[in-house]
């Protein structure tokens, strides 16, 4: 009986994890309280909109956000590495560190699969942005 529920459990968490996209979570601990970031990537292969869709999902969480180039003078830089079409987002990776320390503080990955594709073609590029900021600062 024991087997039998845990086995039911590791499926439903497992197509859990299949739907929403995250493959690979570390939160922002809620203790860091960020209230500003800078943002670090390349946009060469995201969506067309990202940025603007990434500082709307940042500010919902009450945090701005600014594209730099010179990382020196940021307390936190959100580290980004997004590929997909000129709508969507396909795979995304981003790591939030700390750079008085260079400490990680949070990452996450994303892959746009399974039960993903669907609600992306509802929410499109805002919903996965959002998706995103709110499992990476919990």
């Amino acid at each position: 009986m024991k087997k039998l529920l845990l086995s039911m459990s590791l499926a439903a968490f497992a197509l859990t994890a299949c739907s929403s996209g995250v493959v690979d979570l570390k939160p922002v601990s809620a203790g860091q309280n960020i209230k500003h970031v800078c943002l670090k990537g390349s946009v060469k292969a995201a969506p067309d909109h990202f940025i603007d869709a990434l500082t709307r999902s940042l500010k919902n969480k009450n945090i701005s956000a600014e594209l730099v180039k010179n990382k020196s003078t940021c307390a936190h830089v959100l580290f980004f590495n997004v590929r997909g079409n000129s709508n969507i987002i396909a795979r995304a990776k981003f790591e939030l560190k700390t750079m008085e320390t260079k400490q990680s503080l949070g990452s996450l990955s994303y892959k746009r699969r399974g039960d993903e594709k669907e609600r992306v073609d509802q929410v499109g590029l805002q919903g996965q942005t959002d998706l995103m900021i709110n499992q990476l600062f919990q």
